[in-house]
């Protein structure tokens, strides 16, 4: 598994700085393909330093306006994943800065700020790429095996809880597992 997630994170970093080699400015199929590739990844990013979805995608809504706005110089970069989430960070630093102005941030939210800065940006991109990644791989699952991988995976309840809350039996429980996780792979597998 870790193999497949090393080849899909180098291939995408592949496709991204491909994207913008080849010309010194972004088109609108780039943009959109750029906007759809990483607005989820961004957003969950910015809710972590900023404990907010709607503020979040305020700064990530910001950070690509400001994106198109440039156009005709951001199509040289070389790490478009690593420019983007950089500017996230930078967006919600500044939001966080200017809440301190206005309000005197508390003591917990200054060391949040603090702990935020030490965040090592590309590891953090990949992270958040691979669990949009998962997650639109989870929501292609049947129904069945969706409901049982989300509740013993995402939920932590074991197998005779899951079967107990379905009304269905510990075998079928453990079966629909085995299914979702084998087409999980295929799926990941095909995302290459």
């Amino acid at each position: 598994m870790k193999v497949l997630i090393a080849i899909v994170l180098l291939n995408k970093r592949v496709f991204t700085q491909k994207l913008l080699e080849t010309s010194d400015h972004l088109t609108k199929q780039e943009f959109k393909k750029l906007f759809e590739q990483y607005y989820n990844p961004l957003c969950n990013f910015a809710s972590t330093i900023l404990y907010s979805s709607i503020k979040a995608e305020d700064a990530v809504q910001d950070v690509f306006i400001k994106m198109w706005q440039k156009k005709d110089t951001v199509g040289g970069l070389e790490n478009v994943k690593a420019y983007l989430f950089t500017a996230t960070k930078n967006k919600c630093f500044e939001y966080l800065r200017k809440l301190k102005l206005e309000r005197k941030l508390s003591e917990e939210n200054e060391s949040r700020l603090e702990m935020s800065s030490s965040i090592n940006i590309d590891d953090e991109a990949d992270k958040y790429v691979l669990k949009e990644k998962l997650f639109n791989s989870i929501r292609q699952l049947p129904p069945k095996c969706r409901d049982v991988f989300t509740m013993s995976k995402i939920n932590g309840l074991t197998y005779s809880e899951i079967a107990d809350e379905l009304g269905i039996s510990p075998k079928t429980v453990e079966n629909q597992m085995g299914r979702a996780l084998r087409l999980l792979r295929e799926i990941m597998k095909t995302k290459n």
